[in-house]
């Protein structure tokens, strides 16, 4: 493996030093490449006002299309956790969420909001998200339900997509690695005409063959064994081949100068996707089907100093499994509404405001291995918020004060449908939610600014856990019509220094959260109060977490030494979690209640990239980028099947690992690329989720045409 690596990088090198020194153009007075580079000038679209990420009081982090082309990712869920400062949970069989500031990750991704160009992404599970239309990724850290309601008590994160209006370019692409791994890929943008753009993109990729587990461990390897169990090691996945389509369209129509048109559809199909459970597969070994479909356009116009927009969006996901021992499962989300609002500067200000609406349906159909129609596990239910939205952005004292302030009232319904099968009856239950954040940030010198904000944010119970009267084969579930919305409030404080010019980049931050009234399950028990005296599950507000970090991202360019004729640049981005601890609510032997602290389940306690990446800026680039996990803990579920025998404790405290990613690509005539990746580098055997074994070394080659 070493020589494989070693070759590629001397091949690729050779190549490049085959440039001509008279050849290479000089960044500083190629404006287009140095605003490539300098990200504190880039404008960040999911902050409403569309404020350039150097005004911003908040801690912001941007993925730029560079940085996805460089990194060895497959999907949305990859490239987050090699590029950003983020939690990951993951699975194999295409499936993967994302938290932060320790906020547990679930795939329900309760405690982040997705969207893609502003909207909502229509999807939970961020593996389903093709990267080949994505322009860049803004990631925002902290509370911001004043901004888009529900669920952003972590963050946002906003995948921002091509638009291209100028003459019509495109590239197609297509790479061979390990695993069988197949993948094809074409692209294309640009002016029809003076009244019409557009861009198309489509995505196949195949893994014809069961991934292999690493075998070895950067860090202590005695200890990872007793967790990871020593058979895992180089050892296949069973069971873990998938394909999967991914498809993108965007067209544009320009009604005169100061009104345009844009209609997206995309589409994603992923048939018979293996899922192999554990390693152990103490679950079975299932497979599926995935499709989501989504589309939304953009009504943007300007009325003198009003920017316009109105945003109405539809998507529909579907996912059948198929379990041969306990039957089919069926699983519908569909979400649609729209987003209308103002944009507006008076002098330095910027004020946005606005209407946005959301409807959530979720449904789940079962049948047994007869293939006889069953209970679902719940009704079909739906979410509704309403949501009036103001934000304020404003800039004195010479650009040295920036002052964000956000305000939204929410106006949620939850109506539940009635089910024969399962014996419930149609209700419903609607409240408000008051949310608002601000945040302050000031310049002392010259790209030396400290920055705070506080904020609080909410998350929505669903309405089965409001309103839901119903019987399945596990028992009966009775909705508690009290449950109030989870709440959280954070603070956060730090500073920077940003200088493009001379090459630095620093960011430090600091954040507390206090997350109060979660939500959690439990039964009743048979004690007169419990319905029709019998044992059943119901909601409660019964635990509180506290989480606070620091935060750090930093990065120098020696290539400021050279006026940017390339760029060599050494980069980090490090999270640690000084306390992520939940408190819950226990009911002692002698009938009273304590309160009683555990660690967060999931969260790492530390988790950081850092590596190295160079750009000739005339054709040859590469990079070489480290991940670094921390420990987690997660309770022992395998303590109930006849595995791992050696570990009998209730709750694991999961080793660190250290996985390295290396890629390099060399552009020659402007429009052929030669490319290499190596994900996993040094075949580290490592898990996201326990019993899930990640792949291990993986090696692909890569050819690209630019039209």
């Amino acid at each position: 493996m070493k020589r494989t690596f070693l070759t590629a990088f001397a091949l690729l090198s050779l190549l490049n030093s085959a440039v001509k020194a008279d050849e290479i153009p000089n960044p500083a007075k190629d404006t287009t490449a140095v605003r490539h580079l300098n990200l504190s000038e880039v404008k960040i679209n999911a902050s409403r006002v569309n404020a350039k990420m150097k005004d911003l009081p908040q801690k912001v982090e941007v993925v730029t299309r560079r940085m996805i082309e460089a990194t060895p990712a497959v999907d949305m869920g990859d490239l987050l956790k090699k590029t950003t400062g983020v939690d990951i949970i993951q699975y194999p069989g295409i499936s993967s969420a994302v938290s932060m500031r320790g906020f547990a990750p679930s795939t329900s991704n309760k405690y982040n909001v997705i969207l893609i160009d502003g909207k909502p992404a229509g999807t939970t599970n961020i593996a389903t998200i093709d990267l080949s239309n994505v322009e860049r990724v803004e990631i925002l850290k902290g509370p911001f339900s004043a901004q888009y309601g529900s669920s952003a008590m972590a963050g946002v994160i906003n995948i921002v997509t091509k638009e291209s209006t100028q003459s019509i370019t495109g590239n197609a692409s297509v790479s061979y690695g390990s695993f069988e791994t197949y993948t094809g890929s074409l692209s294309a943008g640009g002016a029809l005409s003076e009244s019409m753009d557009f861009d198309v993109s489509c995505n196949y990729q195949k893994q014809g063959k069961d991934y292999k587990i690493g075998k070895k461990n950067f860090f202590g390897k005695s200890d990872a064994e007793t967790i990871l169990d020593p058979t895992t090691y180089g050892k296949r996945m069973e069971h873990s081949q998938f394909e999967r389509q991914n498809a993108s369209a965007r067209l544009g129509f320009i009604l005169d100068e100061n009104w345009k048109i844009n209609i997206h559809q995309s589409v994603f199909i992923a048939n018979d996707v293996e899922t192999p459970g554990s390693f152990w597969h103490v679950y079975g070994m299932d497979s599926k089907d995935m499709n989501k479909y989504t589309t939304s356009a953009d009504v943007l116009g300007k009325i003198g100093n009003h920017k316009l927009s109105l945003s109405p969006f539809h998507s529909k996901e579907e996912t059948t499994t198929f379990n041969s021992v306990y039957g089919d499962t069926e699983s519908i989300h569909k979400n649609y509404g729209f987003i209308l609002q103002d944009a507006f500067k008076v002098g330095e200000h910027s004020i946005a405001f606005g209407i946005d609406n959301k409807n959530d349906v979720s449904e789940s159909n079962n049948w047994n291995t007869l293939g006889d129609v069953t209970a679902p596990s719940t009704p079909k239910y739906k979410n509704v918020s309403t949501g009036i939205f103001g934000q304020i952005n404003t800039n004195t004292l010479n650009g040295k004060l920036n002052i964000a302030i956000g305000a939204r009232y929410d106006l949620v319904k939850l109506k539940l449908e009635a089910d024969d099968l399962l014996g419930n009856e149609a209700s419903t239950e609607e409240y408000n939610v008051f949310t608002q954040n601000v945040g302050v940030k000031y310049e002392l010198l010259k790209g030396l600014a400290v920055h705070s904000s506080w904020g609080n944010a909410f998350y929505a119970p669903d309405a089965f856990q409001k309103a839901g009267l119903y019987t399945t084969a596990y028992g009966t579930t009775k909705g508690n019509p009290n449950l109030k919305d989870e709440q959280s409030n954070t603070f956060d404080a730090g500073f920077e220094y940003k200088n493009f010019g001379k090459g630095f980049n620093f960011d430090f931050t600091y954040f507390k959260t206090h997350h109060n009234n979660m939500i959690v399950s439990y039964s009743v028990d048979p004690d007169g109060t419990a319905y029709n005296g019998d044992e059943y599950k119901t909601y409660k507000n019964a635990n509180f977490a506290d989480m606070d970090g620091i935060e750090i991202e930093t990065s120098y360019d020696f290539g400021a030494l050279v006026d940017y004729n390339y760029s060599l640049k050494l980069y980090a981005n490090y999270t640690h979690i000084i306390d992520a601890a939940v408190t819950e609510r226990i009911k002692t032997d002698d009938g009273t209640y304590k309160n009683q602290s555990s660690p967060m389940r999931y969260v790492r306690d530390n988790n950081a990239n850092f590596g190295i990446d160079f750009d000739n800026l005339n054709g040859f680039s590469t990079r070489l980028n480290a991940r670094y996990i921390g420990h987690r803990y997660e309770d022992n579920w395998y303590t109930y099947y006849p595995i791992r025998t050696n570990v009998t404790e209730k709750v694991l405290r999961h080793p660190v690992s250290m996985v390295f990613d290396y890629s390099a690509s060399y552009t020659f005539k402007e429009k052929y690329t030669l490319g290499v990746t190596v994900a996993n580098l040094f075949d580290e055997n490592y898990t996201e989720k326990d019993g899930y074994n990640m792949p291990g070394r993986a090696i692909t080659a890569k050819f690209a045409y630019k039209f």
